[in-house]
């Protein structure tokens, strides 16, 4: 039997994928009852991660020296935070896939053949040319059929995002065109992978604003 573990270090990614991870992985730890109590508290996590990604946007946005000098230092505690967390479910998963999967961390191996895949690492979607038309990419996901996803502009009185019923699909990672859409609306879209021995679970949200 393998064993199975997530990686922990992820100094190498780049400031958009670590923003996109960090996201998710703070998502799935919350509430998690397999790892109850991290070496590094959530609410110390939640910090790094929402200092981290603001610092991110403010760079990409004005890209001056400060920002990014500002941005750089985040991440560097972040990925520190990152691994510390990695770590903790590491030695509490024991192997078990399942587990690790649910962190929200990536793993080191994908899985044996004969399983249903793992979800894209992230998701974007870029303003399109013309009004009410969004473009989104994703990353690959080795041996997928195809990618199905859903698209809303709504949200309930809950806070959450309201998804219809409605799965789209598509088998490119790259520039798949969302159009006939609203203008000047925010949309969130999420993304599941689909090969012959089932479907993944879905991405975190993200979203996108048209013309």
């Amino acid at each position: 039997m393998r064993n199975d573990r997530v990686i922990t270090n992820y100094s190498k990614l780049s400031d958009a994928d670590l923003s996109t991870l960090a996201g998710k992985t703070l998502t799935n730890m919350t509430g998690n009852v397999n790892f109850p109590t991290p070496d590094i508290s959530l609410e110390d996590y939640t910090v790094l991660v929402n200092d981290y990604r603001t610092k991110h946007e403010a760079a990409a946005e004005t890209g001056g020296k400060f920002a990014v000098t500002a941005k750089d230092l985040a991440k560097l505690i972040l990925v520190e935070g990152m691994k510390r967390m990695a770590g903790y479910v590491n030695y509490i998963a024991v192997g078990n896939a399942n587990m690790l999967v649910s962190s929200g961390f990536i793993l080191a191996e994908q899985p044996a053949n004969g399983s249903r895949p793992l979800p894209p690492l992230w998701v974007r979607l870029r303003i399109g040319q013309q009004k009410g038309e969004l473009k989104m990419d994703l990353a690959p996901v080795k041996g997928v059929w195809e990618y199905e996803y859903q698209l809303s502009n709504q949200v309930g009185l809950d806070g959450q995002i309201v998804w219809s019923e409605t799965i789209k699909t598509t088998t490119k990672a790259r520039s798949t065109q969302l159009s006939a859409l609203q203008s000047v609306q925010t949309y969130w879209v999420r993304v599941r992978a689909r090969n012959g021995y089932g479907v993944s679970d879905w991405t975190e949200p993200v979203s996108g604003v048209t013309k």
